[in-house]
C-alpha cells in the first residue's frame, strides 16, 4: 500500500487551546500505486485539511499516516522536507509560479535541493514539457502564459522529481471548462504513465467521475460513493 490514513482526527483550536471546530473525526483512507481517488464535499468540510495531512503540510491530533508502511510521525523536520520533495507532488487551485522566473526555471525549482544527476533532471523536465505541449514556450514567464498553460506548468513542476504520490487540491478550479477538461485528461494520462497514486479534491463531479473511487467528506468522515 502506498498511503494509509488510519483513524485520523484534526481540530482547529483557539490561541488558548480551546477547540473551535473538529474537522476530521476518525477518518481512514487507503491508496495504492496507480490508484486515483476523488474527494468531494461542501466547502469547509475538511477536504484541504485531509490533503494537507496526507502531504505532511499539517499533522493530525490523533491517528497515524503511513507511507509504504512507514509512519510519517517518526520523521524529523529535515526528513519530512526531503520526503515531501522526493515522494509527493502538489498541485493547487492556483499555480503559484514565481512571476520573475521562466516556465523552465519554475519547473526546475523542486529539483534544486536534490543531489542527483542534473542532466537526468533536465532530461526529465524536457520530456514532461514535451508531453504537456509546453516545450516551445519554456522561456516565457507566467505573465505571458494563459491560465491553462500556467496550470500545466504547475503539474510538470509537481512531477519533475518523480514522486509516487500526487495530491491535487481543486486543480481545475480557476480554469474554464475547456482547459479544465484538458488538465483533467493530462493528470489521468500522466498518472497512468507514471503509475502515480493520486488524490484529487474537487467540487467537479465531472472530474470525480473519472477517478477510480469517489469519497464524500461529511461530518468529519469519508463516505464512499463510487
Amino acid at each position: 500500500m502506498l498511503l494509509e490514513i488510519k483513524d485520523v482526527s484534526k481540530s482547529y483550536k483557539s490561541r488558548y487551546g480551546k477547540t473551535l471546530r473538529e474537522v476530521l473525526r476518525g477518518t481512514s483512507l487507503s491508496l495504492g500505486l496507480g490508484e486515483k481517488i476523488a474527494i468531494a464535499g461542501p466547502s469547509g468540510s475538511g477536504k484541504t485539511t485531509l490533503l494537507n495531512l496526507a502531504g505532511t503540510l499539517d499533522f493530525p491530533d490523533k491517528g497515524e499516516i503511513f507511507f509504504r508502511e512507514r509512519p510519517l510521525s517518526g520523521m524529523n523536520t529535515a526528513e519530512l522536507a526531503g520526503f515531501r520533495n522526493r515522494k509527493i507532488g502538489f498541485v493547487f487551485q492556483f499555480h503559484h509560479l514565481l512571476p520573475q522566473l521562466t516556465l523552465w526555471e519554475n519547473v526546475l525549482i523542486p529539483a534544486l535541493p536534490v543531489n542527483g544527476d542534473k542532466k537526468e533532471i533536465y532530461k526529465r523536465a524536457e520530456e514532461l514539457l514535451l508531453e504537456t505541449g509546453l516545450w516551445d514556450i519554456r522561456h516565457q514567464k507566467p505573465g505571458e502564459l494563459s491560465g491553462g498553460e500556467c496550470q500545466r506548468t504547475a503539474v510538470v513542476r509537481a512531477l519533475v522529481n518523480g514522486p509516487s504520490l500526487l495530491l491535487a487540491d481543486e486543480p481545475t478550479g480557476s480554469l474554464d471548462s475547456e482547459n479544465a477538461d484538458m488538465l483533467t485528461k493530462l493528470l489521468i494520462r500522466l498518472g497512468e504513465k507514471e503509475n502515480l497514486g493520486m488524490i484529487v479534491v474537487t467540487h467537479s463531479m465531472d472530474i470525480a467521475s473519472r477517478m477510480d473511487r469517489i469519497y464524500n467528506l461529511k461530518d468529519g468522515r469519508l463516505e464512499k460513493t463510487q
